[in-house]
């Protein structure tokens, strides 16, 4: 069989969220007349050393049922049912019992591991030998491998290894989870059915080599399975880990299903919710996009008087969550098309404060800087002629960030940055200061700009000059590096429907994000709600919280970030026994916030073992709870102690299922703390099971990987719901063996999963034939605001899909009926292509969005 895997994109625009969660589990429903043919696998043929595993729930014994077949007669290698409650295992001419007491309407695990001298069979993780000197040869056939003749109930998670394994190496069996990439013996895996890629026809075969082909076989979500079950794994980061950590990688992202940015700052005082990197929108007025000039694509032409586009009061201010701000640099490619004294390339002025960069006399070719009260007059600084970069640096020159101008600008093709007028005379020092007035670009220009960047550091003439040319990788995110958590706000004007977008502003970043899942599914990414502010040493907001206002005012401000997340996250700490706002104020806020927060959105609560004391009345309206089983004390990281909070958590009232333990990927001494990736790299002869380790002369103490699959053992043990760690940022590599989130996942898999929806050859987009009439009609009707499918024959309506115009799928649902009805808000202006399933066939639409 020739196969081809269509992977196909999940989301394309930051402005929906991800339409699935975690990953269903689904498992195959026979019915006594089905089967799924695998194909001929002539690697089977004479294999001595193998393990085969799969889970079974028969709902009906049916003696001589298979559940798996391949040959016949002396051909034939297989697992069947016998009398009531036997499995017989069958090689060539060889049987062994392997079960005799095999439920119906329960399910088992079942492995089976074949060895020159007999058989291990692991019945949900209990092991059996059964000695056969001769082994279990699986004998040589041209016949196809049959899954499930017969058999009448339900078949999950089936996998082919061509390697035993061992009972020295149980963990490696993954009795409980799904295998990934990074399984020790994953290139001996030979075939791998999940049976979870629903929008397929075929069985995938995981391993993209022996897909399957169902007769009479349905897909069912699996919700009964204990002993096997995908959960959350939660994983914490912000934005600016996500530019200098290279580490958080696409591995990373994989073994993490439910992402969350600590970055929306609340305000102890009002409630009121601000972003890192702040959007920075750009509002245009007498100016334009401008698709090319000159040799530059996508650039804004500004008309003169009048023209400007406003870019907001919090360009340039100190923001929670960054580095404070008493440098800046502001950058951009500008081309005069007519001088105009006075007009600004940049300018943030109120009364107080002023910042600006303006043309001053043209007959000197003058640049004019503005900075609180001073103006810097920089003669024969442009061309006037065609495009040219430049830079405006703010440089402090002395350790209390007393500052200077410096002016960098290319005009011509050399490329040569240099400081055209260095500094200034030292009684002229100032210091940069906020200023809350709205900043400008192009404030009464008449000419071209493109590609403004707005630093929170001094840009070196090196680095401006990789700037301009685009190579700096400060201006990639993530993972552009240390440089690139200074970019504040980038306008790129490559937008033609939206100009004035700052791709360095939060929406951006968090679509940035959404594409290291391309291809995946089964993720979410969401907001951390923060509070960084203090009076003397003290958290602001528990004298706040009980305050209605408090709570209305941050139940507002998380509505409106909703569209551009798949949920919210509060991480307010602390609040002690006996706490009367407990009442008074925390129960009500998550009240307030679940009001807001609808079902399809998640909403947790990040408390901690010495702060947990939630009153039972509002315990079930979060979704779960991420608790913080970690801390500066060395104690917290301790297995005992793990253990001794989850019970606590239990008697208090909290359902397991919504207990969110975890583990750590900090260290401490019992009172510094830092990164675990620290200690791997001052401890390169690290161990697996070492949870103590120096570094720069103090101990410190950590989960390491033994004890990170111990606490993951125990979620198991417990059935409880989800597991969280703190954070992506201080873990090392995924490639690395030492990795935590590796280990974590090697008992609780994240099973982000690929989206593969056929396994035959087609195109990366469904192309709309030209013969044949359709049988359904959509209608995109903008005065509405929705988009109408109709069956325009008998035919029943059962899919839809909508992709971007490059193809990226970004919403994929059911449907049913003879019409089918979406909101026009549901998608950004532009075009688009829908692909409608019905009983009779597949359409595909063409559209625009205005």
């Amino acid at each position: 069989m020739k196969t081809r895997i269509l992977l196909l994109i999940l989301f394309s625009s930051f402005f929906y969220g991800s339409l699935f969660s975690q990953t269903t589990n689904f498992a195959l429903r026979f019915n006594g007349d089905g089967k799924v043919d695998c194909g001929t696998i002539s690697d089977l043929n004479n294999l001595d050393l193998y393990s085969v595993q799969c889970l079974v729930n028969p709902s009906e014994w049916v003696e001589n049922a298979y559940v798996f077949k391949r040959g016949n007669g002396d051909e034939e290698y297989s697992l069947r049912f016998g009398t009531s409650g036997q499995l017989i295992y069958k090689t060539a001419t060889q049987e062994f019992i392997v079960a005799n007491d095999l439920p119906i309407g329960s399910w088992t695990q079942l492995t089976i591991s074949a060895f020159a001298n007999g058989i291990d069979v692991w019945t949900n993780g209990e092991k059996k030998w059964i000695a056969n000197t001769g082994g279990a040869v699986i004998p040589e056939t041209s016949e196809p491998f049959v899954i499930g003749e017969n058999f009448k109930g339900r078949i999950d998670e089936f996998r082919f290894w061509k390697t035993e394994m061992p009972g020295a190496e149980p963990e490696n069996l993954m009795f409980r989870n799904t295998v990934n990439k990074f399984h020790p013996k994953y290139d001996d895996l030979l075939f791998y059915y999940k049976f979870d890629q629903d929008q397929c026809e075929d069985i995938v075969d995981y391993k993209l080599a022996h897909h399957g082909e169902p007769t009479n076989v349905t897909r069912e979500a699996v919700i009964d399975n204990d002993y096997f079950k995908y959960r959350v794994v939660t994983g914490y980061s912000s934005f600016v880990r996500h530019c200098d950590r290279l580490q958080i990688d696409r591995d990373m992202h994989l073994m993490t299903n439910d992402l969350i940015f600590l970055d929306a700052q609340v305000s102890g005082y009002t409630g009121a919710v601000t972003m890192t990197y702040p959007d920075n929108q750009g509002v245009l007025s007498n100016a334009s996009y401008v698709a090319e000039y000159e040799g530059r694509n996508g650039v804004l032409h500004l008309n003169g008087e009048g023209a400007g586009m406003n870019v907001s009061e919090e360009v340039l201010q100190n923001t929670g969550g960054l580095p404070a701000m008493n440098y800046a640099t502001i950058e951009a490619w500008i081309s005069i098309e007519e001088w105009r004294t006075g007009a600004a390339i940049f300018n943030k002025s109120d009364e107080s404060n002023q910042f600006s960069i303006k043309l001053g006399d043209e007959s000197k070719k003058e640049l004019l800087v503005g900075i609180n009260g001073y103006t810097y007059n920089f003669e024969n600084a442009l061309t006037a002629a065609g495009w040219e970069h430049i830079a405006v640096s703010i440089v402090s020159t002395t350790g209390r960030a007393i500052s200077r101008i410096r002016l960098f600008t290319d005009s011509g093709a050399s490329q040569t940055y240099a400081d055209n007028i260095t500094t200034i005379s030292d009684e002229d020092d100032f210091t940069f200061m906020n200023t809350s007035a709205e900043a400008v670009i192009g404030e009464n220009f008449k000419g071209y700009i493109d590609e403004v960047a707005v630093w929170g550091n001094a840009r070196t003439s090196a680095q401006i000059a990789q700037d301009a040319a685009g190579t700096s990788g400060d201006l990639t995110f993530p993972s552009g590096g240390d440089g690139a958590i200074y970019l504040l706000s980038y306008w790129q004007f490559n937008d033609a429907d939206n100009p004035g977008k700052n791709t360095r502003s939060w929406k951006e970043l968090l679509s940035q994000i959404r594409k290291m899942y391309d291809g995946y599914r089964g993720f979410k990414i969401r907001l951390g709600l923060i509070s960084s502010d203090s009076e003397n040493g003290n958290k602001v907001w528990p004298s706040h919280i009980s305050d209605a206002a408090w709570r209305e005012r941050l139940a507002a401000d998380v509505a409106e970030l909703l569209p551009y997340c798949d949920g919210i996250d509060v991480d307010f700490e602390w609040l002690y026994s006996g706490d009367s706002r407990w009442t008074s104020g925390y129960g009500p806020m998550v009240e307030a916030l679940r009001a807001v927060i609808p079902e399809d959105k998640v909403f947790s609560v990040s408390l901690h073992p010495v702060a947990y004391f939630l009153p039972t009345k509002w315990i079930d309206m979060p979704d779960y709870y991420t608790f913080q089983i970690y801390g500066p004390q060395v104690t917290w990281f301790a297995y005992d102690n793990y253990v001794s909070a989850y019970n606590k958590f239990v008697s208090w009232g909290f359902p397991k299922e919504k207990i969110g333990m975890s583990y750590p990927t900090t260290a401490t001494t019992g009172s510094n703390v830092t990164g675990y990736k620290n200690i791997v790299a001052a401890n390169p002869d690290l161990s697996t099971d070492a949870n103590t380790a120096t570094m720069s002369g103090s101990s410190y103490t950590f989960n390491g990987v033994d004890c990170v699959k111990d606490k993951m053992n125990f979620i198991l043990e417990q059935n409880s719901g989800t597991v969280m760690y703190f954070d992506m940022g201080n873990d090392v590599a995924v490639s690395d063996p030492l990795s935590l989130i590796r280990a974590a996942n090697s008992v609780i898999s994240a099973n982000v999963d690929t989206l593969i929806t056929r396994t035959d050859g087609v195109s990366s987009l469904p192309v709309l034939s030209k013969e044949g009439k359709k049988k359904t009609n959509l209608i995109c009707n903008d005065r509405s605001g929705e988009i109408v499918v109709l069956s325009t024959s008998d035919a029943d309506l059962s899919q839809i899909a909508f992709f971007s115009a490059s193809g990226v799928l970004f919403r994929d649902e059911r449907i049913s009926g003879k019409q089918y009805t979406i909101s026009t808000d549901r998608f950004s202006p532009g075009v688009y292509i829908a692909r409608v399933r019905s009983s009779e066939g597949v359409d595909v639409f063409k559209f625009r969005i205005k």
